[in-house]
């Protein structure tokens, strides 16, 4: 799916016409600085050279909350890829940021990272050690707070 060209990091999906950038995101991103674009079944996820940007979805995975959360990447902090759970969690300001991906795009998004500098599965995470149950908990918990306020 990333494929280097001239150090170039690209993906073959292109940003789908229902993405309103104007009025979901406090920046312009603009489709063509888009790296990564994945579909996910709670999320859509966009990676710009700068930016990491989630799209909440409803349940059905079909349509967009609107609500949408934006990372500087050069803030994000010990980002950790866990498997075989598929969950990339990492630190920003002071919080910690959970997301559980389908294989195919967990893997596109590890790829990414390890292009861009950003992940190196060679280094340990800085700070505590990664409890995987509080992880798949805390995500769990997500889900099912979503869940009741769609009800």
């Amino acid at each position: 799916m990333i494929k280097d060209n001239d150090n170039e990091i690209f993906s073959n999906k292109t940003c789908p016409d229902s993405l309103d950038i104007t009025e979901n995101s406090t920046t312009s991103t603009g489709y063509d600085k888009t790296l990564l674009y994945i579909e996910d079944q709670f999320f859509d996820i966009e990676i710009t050279k700068n930016k990491f940007i989630a799209y909440e979805k409803k349940n059905s995975g079909t349509k967009r909350t609107g609500r949408v959360k934006e990372y500087n990447i050069d803030v994000m902090e010990n980002i950790h890829f866990e498997y075989p759970v598929t969950i990339v969690n990492f630190d920003y300001q002071g919080k910690k940021a959970v997301y559980s991906f389908n294989p195919k795009n967990y893997n596109a998004l590890k790829d990414l990272m390890m292009k861009m500098g950003l992940y190196d599965p060679k280094k340990d995470v800085i700070g505590e050690p990664i409890d995987r149950n509080a992880a798949l908990k805390e995500f769990i918990n997500k889900i099912v707070s979503y869940l009741k306020r769609i009800r």
